[in-house]
């Protein structure tokens, strides 16, 4: 008869044991966010780098390209005035 007591309170999952699980799930949970949380804030960080460099060269490339035509205008004045 105490065999058959002991057994039916071994079978069921105790509330320490409940909540010590809720708080391992939760802190993985929290842990989880925490690391995308900071991952994505560093990608942001480098796209801002990155935009901001590629920014700069589209600047650059503008330049030559109107000092390219600034050159091809002074050559074709010089050629009509030749013909």
């Amino acid at each position: 008869m105490e065999q058959n007591t002991i057994d039916k309170k071994k079978s069921g999952v105790s509330q320490g044991e409940l909540l010590g699980a809720a708080i391992i799930i939760l802190s993985s949970v929290l842990m989880f966010w925490k690391t995308t949380d900071v991952r994505l804030s560093a990608l942001e960080i480098r796209m801002n780098g990155t935009e901001k460099i590629n920014e700069s060269i589209i600047n650059k490339i503008d330049k030559v390209q109107e000092s390219i035509n600034e050159v091809n205008l002074s050559l074709k004045d010089k050629q009509d005035r030749k013909k």
